[in-house]
């Protein structure tokens, strides 16, 4: 079989003087398109395909805290925006369409900076909900349209059966809006990667979150939390970091990789796919495995055997558009846009 030689092809825009991009996120269902949140509280929308940026909605500044980390994301119809404080406590929701904020959300303060704020859009009956913290060991998914509470349920005691300790982190949906994946951690503390069917906490089991019968730990012991994931397919995650070695016996560990991992997991069951050592950064999935990380840059990994394909030191992309097949990094106020070719 012929190999196939990997290159990048790299072009750049400016953007305007006064606009610094805290995060940027492409509509994924248009080609070349992105929102993006600027330091000003500006969401501005960008067409890398004909260089255009345009002001879509502007958040008062006192709404989010902008000399900290600050992120969005966009329901796959695009017409809503969650922005938040990263590592905060609070956040928006904003409808474009009607040009205005139509729900504000927030969690409670206990430990709440360790994590990034567990938050995701999910698709469900046609509808566009949201799947947010509430408290620390607590999720819930609501519509923001009516504000309906889709998983009422009481708060349970430390002494009562349905009670979770388990801090609640970045939350990742399949791409078939079936699954969770959240990047959560627990007292030792350790990370602790937990799943559970979206669809069966909705519609049979307001404890599915909890203790369902789909919810499973898939990675516990890692040394720590927030770190990158991506889907692979509909059923299976790929995910990195380092064991905690303070956790396991020296026998458990003598075959455990010391360094970064990248581990492939099937959410039906919990099992393990596929492991290897990789580059600590971020991930994205589409035939290959890429990742950018800020110590080499930007890699490409052959998932089926975790040898590096291609290097380039120069770039270090901070997303990525499955779409129009973009590499998109921001550095001060010019975005550099990097094609596979």
């Amino acid at each position: 079989m012929e190999q196939k030689i990997l290159k990048l092809s790299h072009r750049r825009f400016k953007l305007p003087d006064n606009e610094v991009i805290l995060d940027i996120q492409p509509i994924i269902s248009e080609d070349y398109s992105y929102y993006a949140i600027t330091g000003n509280g500006n969401i501005i929308e960008i067409n890398t395909n004909n260089e255009s940026s345009n002001i879509v909605f502007s958040i008062d500044i006192e709404e989010l805290d902008f000399d900290k980390n600050v992120s969005i994301i966009i329901s796959s119809d695009r017409n809503i925006i969650a922005a938040f404080n990263t590592f905060g406590r609070s956040g928006l929701v904003i409808d474009l369409q009607m040009n205005r904020i139509m729900m504000r959300f927030g969690r409670d303060d206990y430990h709440y900076e360790q994590t990034i704020f567990p938050i995701s859009f999910v698709n469900h009956d046609g509808q566009v909900f949201i799947m947010h913290g509430t408290l620390w060991n607590r999720l819930d998914i609501i519509n923001p349209k009516t504000g309906e509470l889709l998983t009422a349920r009481v708060d349970p005691e430390t002494s009562e059966v349905h009670y979770l300790d388990y801090f609640h982190g970045q939350l990742s949906v399949s791409p078939d809006q079936e699954w969770v994946v959240d990047n959560g951690w627990e007292w030792h503390p350790t990370g602790s990667v937990t799943t559970w069917n979206i669809k069966q906490w909705i519609t049979s089991n307001e404890w599915e979150s909890e203790d369902g019968a789909s919810r499973k730990v898939i990675w516990w012991g890692k040394e720590d939390w927030n770190d990158p994931i991506c889907w692979i397919s509909n059923t299976q995650v790929g995910i990195s970091g380092k064991y905690d070695i303070s956790l396991f016996d020296e026998e458990d560990i003598k075959n455990h990789h010391k360094d970064s991992v990248f581990r492939i997991f099937d959410v039906n069951d919990g099992s393990i796919i596929k492991e290897f050592e990789i580059n600590y950064g971020k991930l994205f999935f589409d035939i290959y495995l890429f990742c950018s990380s800020q110590d080499r840059g930007f890699l490409i990994y052959d998932l089926s055997n975790g040898n590096i394909l291609f290097e380039d030191n120069t770039i270090r992309p901070m997303n990525y558009h499955s779409k129009s097949n973009e590499f998109i990094e921001i550095i001060d106020n010019e975005i550099i846009i990097s094609k596979l070719i």
